[in-house]
């Protein structure tokens, strides 16, 4: 482990959960605290049909870390990270492969988190204006003066929730998309939708001359030891990656990523728990060594008052969404979820982090939401 992971994460006598592949050697194993228990129990729950989804699991396996004052209270895998075949038939037991502690998943959305924290540090540079139009730093943009940069941090731009897709190539694709009109008026109301973080990101690509995977490499995984995490995942990493949609492992299941060649701004970067966890650390702490402390506190600070409490959402972070922030909502609470069945709650009130990792879209996407087991799991900490 490096010195930052142990500095971030304040792990003490808890440090050997994150050490290494798998599980930590019996000698190095921290006790089983109360909050483990609970959250084994959440998590073990919907590897099998229940009430809320009788009809199958709501995913095949999942990887729980949540900490609390600076302290893992549980790090722990259920389940498989590879179930089924391609043809969506489930594997013999002998064929199938284990959900670990260092299981890598697809972020999907969650993707989303990183791409403003690039811009974020653009705009405390003074090389990002977040109330100019967004189209001064995209000319394939369009004439789009109403929309700031700032509407696409909080998804009240007005463009559509659904990404067309159309051209032979990612660059011919990625101009059509940011060629969409929006389809309401900018700043009438909160509409979340795709489009503004795979703006964000051309914006942030624009200004620096670089893609997205070599900034999020250099400038967040490095700094805080984040070695598991990216766009892209090398042949190397493939083994140790949970599979997808149709058995796929290593590509990324958002089309539109995909199309886009993998990297874009509102999906593609795949993580392990433990990864996500050092970000989110960072960002409880006061953004160092990503962020300065007042540009954290405008991340997590609602934007969108004016349009009630479930479009209340920061730069780039949900706030205090209750439907899978459970009771870890309320008090500043803020965070993200992804389509794959992801999900980071990060509690400044109680000091609390919760990362929850499934592939729930392992065989299909069809098989419901998360969101019982992300609320579950939120409720346990919050009670804890």
């Amino acid at each position: 482990m490096t010195l930052s992971r142990r500095r971030l994460l304040g792990l003490g006598a808890a440090a050997a959960v994150l050490t290494g592949c798998g599980a930590p050697s019996k000698a190095a194993q921290a006790p089983v605290t109360r909050d483990e228990v609970g959250l084994r129990a959440v998590a073990g729950r919907y590897l099998t049909a229940t009430p809320e989804n009788p009809r199958h699991p709501l995913y095949p396996g999942a990887v729980v870390l949540a900490a609390v004052g600076g302290r893992v209270a549980a790090h722990f895998a259920v389940g498989d990270a590879v179930r089924y075949a391609a043809d969506k038939t489930e594997l013999p037991a002998a064929e199938r492969v284990a959900a670990r502690t260092d299981t890598v998943y697809d972020l999907a959305s969650l993707t989303k988190t990183f791409t403003a924290v690039l811009a974020l540090r653009l705009a405390e540079q003074g090389r990002l204006d977040l109330d100019a139009p967004a189209m001064r730093y995209l000319p394939s943009f369009g004439a789009k003066p109403g929309i700031t940069v700032r509407m696409l941090f909080t998804h009240t731009s007005g463009l559509s929730k659904d990404t067309p897709l159309s051209g032979a190539t990612p660059d011919e694709r990625l101009a059509y998309i940011l060629g969409q009109p929006p389809v309401a008026p900018p700043g009438s109301g909160f509409l979340y939708a795709d489009q503004n973080f795979i703006a964000l990101g051309a914006i942030v690509t624009g200004l620096r001359g670089e893609r997205l995977d070599t900034l999020v490499r250099r400038e967040i995984a490095a700094p805080l030891g984040m070695a598991d995490t990216g766009y892209l995942p090398a042949p190397a990493l493939l083994p140790r990656v949970a599979a997808t949609e149709g058995g796929i492992r290593g590509t990324v299941h958002d089309p539109s990523a995909a199309a886009l060649g993998g990297v874009a701004g509102h999906a593609g970067i795949f993580a392990t728990a433990a990864d996500l966890a050092l970000f989110g650390r960072a960002l409880l702490d006061g953004g160092g060594p990503l962020l300065e402390p007042s540009t954290v506190e405008q991340l997590r600070t609602d934007a969108n008052t004016r349009f009630g409490p479930g479009a209340a959402h920061g730069l780039g972070f949900d706030i205090d969404q209750s439907w899978y922030m459970g009771r870890l909502a309320g008090r500043g609470a803020f965070g993200h979820t992804g389509f794959t069945g992801t999900s980071m709650v990060l509690d400044p009130h109680r000091r609390a982090l919760l990362v929850l990792l499934t592939n729930r879209v392992h065989p299909d996407a069809t098989r419901g939401s998360v969101n019982p087991a992300r609320k579950a799991a939120a409720n346990v900490l919050a009670d804890a």
